[in-house]
């Protein structure tokens, strides 16, 4: 005699995709995420985005506006509007990819080949939705990339005050 998860294919093909998906979510997880001190940092989590910068936490799409606008530089603002538009696709086929599911189970037992399609293209669309969710934190991670590159640059500047004058360069 068989163990009970051998008979049945679902369960045994539930029980290794729960499996992979449990290792993959540990062999990528980290305790804690180094800062930045002298940049920005984007903290990875799934909502809302943040961003810290100068011990200020920054959070959500209004104020990441703000401080990209701040730098007045266009190509931090595209790839600032290149996230915006890939998340909210992405959140967009992912609602629609849901319901396509629940609709589609809903349907199996009456239409079941309908039933089917609507699983499947729904979850298409999840996965679809998944990719677009990725591509808007790459931009974004490209976007804190960009300005943390930009703000190394050596300046040299010239105080003068009411008694005195000085020479400041940073490195």
């Amino acid at each position: 005699m068989q163990p009970l998860f051998m008979q049945n294919h679902k369960c045994c093909f539930l029980f290794f995709l729960l499996l992979s998906a449990s290792l993959v979510t540990t062999l990528s997880v980290q305790a804690q995420q180094p800062l930045n001190k002298e940049g920005m940092t984007y903290v990875f989590s799934p909502k809302p985005n943040s961003i810290i910068y100068h011990d200020s936490l920054f959070r959500g799409s209004q104020q990441f506006k703000h401080l990209f606008f701040r730098t007045g530089q266009a190509d931090l603002l595209a790839l600032y509007d290149k996230h915006q538009a890939n998340k909210i696709t992405g959140q967009a086929l992912g609602f629609a990819g849901v319901v396509a599911i629940l609709v589609g189970v809903n349907n199996i037992s009456t239409n079941a080949g309908t039933g089917w399609a609507l699983v499947g293209g729904g979850f298409l669309l999840s996965v679809s939705g998944g990719y677009f969710t990725l591509q808007a934190q790459k931009n974004l991670t490209m976007a804190v990339q960009l300005f943390n590159q930009r703000q190394k640059r050596n300046t040299v500047g010239i105080g003068v005050g009411a008694q005195s004058a000085g020479l400041v360069m940073a490195f």
